[in-house]
């Protein structure tokens, strides 16, 4: 079968909407595979989203329906390798902000760089940290502490308490995933983990912690007095 057909064929599987690239395309010569998709491009058969990305067209009750946001981030995120949706957009998730982001951010193993297609602004971190799939959410969790003092329309103390709440909700081998993880976050997220697990009587995943911390520091976070008991001890300020 020509590479033309090879293409046709996997084009006609495809679902109108959905994002596909070069690395789909069940072809060995990739380069071959470029003037067969500008010829199918010109036809109107598939759109071009933006370089290497393309689509098959869908028409809605008003015209032609371009991929979903949801579709547009599954694209850039399957470059990556792994990766994850962070900022704004997961903190509005877990009900720490009420803002709607126009900039969605998402970390993985690339570049930091910032991407505008169709109508969406996509921020990418690069991922320092050494994360599986299952940690996405403790991952999650440990960038709001992270943000702890930027996050619009909450506080720190509302911040805490959230991660009070689903931290003591953990069964206790994901307590002792998030102590590791933690070890790779700045000094006062390490301090925040630290002294709500403490608090929660993990007292060596705790300790762990506090050994990574200088005895000398101390950490402006802005909370309540009632809201951490272990705050004094970690000189959360």
């Amino acid at each position: 079968m020509s590479v033309a057909k090879q293409i046709r064929s996997y084009i006609e599987t495809v679902e109108e909407g959905k994002i596909f690239t070069y690395a789909d395309l069940p072809v060995d010569n990739k380069a071959a595979a470029a003037p067969v998709l500008s010829r199918m491009e010109s036809r109107g058969e598939i759109k071009r989203l933006s370089k290497g990305k393309y689509y098959k067209p869908k028409e809605g009750m008003f015209g032609e329906l371009l991929p979903s946001d949801a579709e547009v981030l599954r694209s850039y995120m399957k470059d990556m390798g792994y990766s994850y949706i962070t900022g704004l957009k997961a903190f509005n998730k877990m009900g720490l902000t009420t803002q709607v982001p126009n900039v969605v951010t998402i970390t993985g193993d690339s570049s930091a760089r910032k991407i505008k297609v169709k109508n969406m602004t996509i921020e990418v971190l690069t991922q320092k940290s050494s994360i599986e799939t299952d940690d996405i959410f403790l991952a999650q969790m440990l960038d709001a502490l992270d943000k702890i003092k930027k996050i619009p329309d909450t506080t720190p103390d509302a911040v805490v308490e959230y991660s009070k709440k689903t931290i003591a909700a953990l069964p206790r081998e994901q307590r002792k995933r998030l102590a590791v993880l933690a070890k790779e976050r700045r000094p006062r997220t390490r301090a925040i983990v630290g002294a709500i697990l403490k608090e929660l009587g993990e007292r060596e995943d705790a300790t762990m912690l506090k050994e990574t911390l200088n005895p000398l520091s101390s950490y402006k976070v802005g909370l309540s007095n009632d809201v951490l008991k272990e705050k004094k001890r970690w000189k959360i300020l």
